[in-house]
């Protein structure tokens, strides 16, 4: 009876800790390559147990713009680090977010204006050109996969519009999805974020008008093409031509999607359900300080961690500062870590959340790629986080111990 009691406390404490999602311990600091990042992206290699962090770096060597994809394998403590170079070339840049299926992990960017995909198939990387984007000039590219393949968001520059394009074979080959209406980065406006969810099957964006509209579109990806419905955030001011990057990411967090985004200089938060998208939780986060002490742009990151009945626990946003607040909750608290190692430094950013299961725990940790702080390369921040620090099916599946990443 009292080892009940006790196991009974232990689950109180650490579901009391789940809800809150609060950063635990200190940052760990790991190196992982010798080049200052103008862009980053983090990834898994492969879905299942036991997958590589990818790191795709986007640098700049004095001449010209170069992309090289850094593993690094569990746990993920700096040991074991390959690095393969993909692309050396002046016209490359707007790295977009990575995504897994199954055995192969995608990386989209734009080179001399095209749509351009490099793939790792779980053995080597490949290169390749987008049919049907040599013609317009692309600014932007995004990856989101689901059930129902891999998709690929880009917006034309020439025509105004975000472009969607699908792979059902694992990304060997895309062709045209659907499309709407957009104005992008070098327009001056939002820098547009891919989403896609599992179980309901959808495909979110977030886009700014050449009006200056902020909207959501959806589409499901159950049918052959798209069909987008969207939903109005705010109204800004009409973009006026590029002067700097302004960022937005997304990801997907159970009942629905969360999207950040640099709103005219504020860090802006809007989560949108799945069961009613025009129903959306919206609050600003704080201002975003684009005069960083080693970079004057700054990227903004976000990944919600959940608790093991799959319910979204903490919103973990950077935007240069950290910050985390409790999902769908207009009235919770946004709360800081004021011990973030990037604080003020400036520069790209990019997350992922890692989980060591074993036989009887569950430990999580944050961790988040970005610039060496005081010198030249890029580095890991990693941190543990108070979610899913619970027993586990240990007596049912043995002691056998793995490694999980959840990459946005």
């Amino acid at each position: 009876m009292r080892l009940v009691q006790m196991w009974l406390l232990v689950v109180l404490i650490n579901v009391t800790a789940e809800v809150m999602g609060d950063p635990k311990g200190s940052w760990d600091t790991i190196s992982i390559f010798n080049q200052a990042p103008l862009e980053i992206k983090l990834g898994a290699s492969h879905d299942g147990p036991d997958p590589d962090l990818v790191a795709l770096v986007l640098w700049n060597d004095s001449v010209n713009n170069r992309l090289d994809a850094v593993h690094i394998p569990p746990p993920y403590d700096g040991t074991g680090i390959t690095t393969t170079a993909l692309e050396n070339t002046a016209i490359l840049f707007n790295l977009g977010s990575l995504c897994t299926d199954g055995t192969n992990l995608i990386a989209p960017y734009i080179k001399d204006f095209n749509l351009e995909v490099a793939r790792f198939n779980g053995s080597n990387w490949s290169t390749m050109t987008v049919p049907g984007t040599t013609t317009n000039n692309f600014d932007n590219a995004n990856c989101g996969a689901n059930q129902d393949g891999i998709f690929l968001g880009a917006h034309d520059l020439t025509d105004g519009e975000t472009e969607y394009f699908r792979s059902t074979n694992g990304g060997s080959n895309y062709t045209f999805y659907g499309r709407y209406t957009s104005a992008g980065p070098f327009d001056g406006a939002i820098r547009e974020p891919l989403v896609t969810t599992d179980f309901t099957r959808y495909l979110y964006g977030l886009n700014q008008q050449s009006n200056g509209q902020v909207r959501v579109s959806r589409t499901s990806t159950a049918g052959a093409s798209a069909s987008f419905s969207h939903f109005p955030i705010e109204n800004l001011p009409a973009p006026a031509g590029f002067t700097f990057v302004k960022e937005g990411v997304g990801v997907a967090n159970g009942p629905g999607v969360a999207f950040t985004y640099n709103s005219e200089g504020t860090a802006r938060l809007v989560e949108v359900p799945n069961n009613n998208p025009g129903n959306t939780t919206e609050r600003n986060l704080g201002m975003i300080n684009n005069n960083g002490s080693q970079f004057t742009f700054q990227g903004g990151a976000i990944t919600t961690f959940k608790n093991l009945n799959g319910v979204p626990a903490s919103n973990k946003i950077l935007w240069g500062d950290y910050w985390y607040v409790s999902p769908y909750n207009n009235s919770a608290q946004v709360l800081s870590d004021v011990s973030f190692p990037l604080t003020g430094v400036g520069g790209p950013v990019a997350t992922c959340q890692v989980s060591e299961q074993g036989a009887y725990t569950h430990d999580t940790q944050l961790v988040v790629g970005g610039p060496r702080v005081g010198s030249t390369g890029t580095d890991l921040q990693i941190r543990d986080v108070n979610v899913d620090s619970l027993f586990t099916d240990g007596f049912e599946s043995g002691d056998t111990t793995a490694w999980f990443a959840t990459c946005p």
